[in-house]
């Protein structure tokens, strides 16, 4: 289900994450839900919007301080998780951390 995540006053994090699709991806949706039900249980993890089109994905999850963010990157399933992505679904991948000021 698509949605918009119900984040509090700002300020808080947001981890961007565009990635390029490979030809067969093939196991990525499921690992992607897994991966979303994982960061719940991750202490600061606020919430994550996320789509794909056509051959582009494109999440932005939303945490309370850069301790959290650097939480989930270490943790295990995120580490595997991104790894795979790299190797088998995604032909381009980055990451980029911004500080959000102001929502409306």
């Amino acid at each position: 289900m698509f949605q918009i995540a119900k984040t509090p006053a700002p300020p808080y994090y947001a981890v961007i994450a565009p990635a390029v699709l490979a030809g067969d991806v093939t196991g990525y949706p499921e690992m992607a839900m897994r991966l979303m039900e994982t960061a719940h249980e991750v202490e600061g993890f606020l919430g994550i919007e996320s789509c794909v089109h056509g051959n582009f994905a494109l999440a932005v999850s939303y945490w309370r301080s850069l301790e959290a963010i650097d939480t989930w990157r270490r943790h295990a399933r995120h580490r595997i998780a991104k790894e795979q992505g790299m190797t088998r679904w995604f032909t381009a991948y980055f990451t980029r951390i911004a500080r959000v000021e102001r929502d409306y």
